[in-house]
């Protein structure tokens, strides 16, 4: 569970674009030592999550009477 709460907040962080060296380089050591899917498949969730949360707003949105 931790190393999914690491791989969570290392793609938040690249999403955001904020993020502290130390972090950066533990990501790269674990993903030297692991490979990189974990990070691709959170990357993925995370991307169509914020596409669906999109989507959702706009329905909202165009479907609220404003007058």
């Amino acid at each position: 569970m931790g190393r999914l709460r690491q791989a969570f907040r290392a793609v938040t962080s690249a999403i955001i674009g904020i993020g502290k060296r130390e972090d950066l380089v533990k990501d790269f050591e674990q993903t030297e030592r692991q490979g990189p899917w974990l990070y691709i498949v959170v990357a993925l969730v995370m991307t169509v999550g914020f596409i669906v949360l999109v989507m959702l707003a706009v329905k909202f949105a165009l479907s609220t009477n404003i007058m």
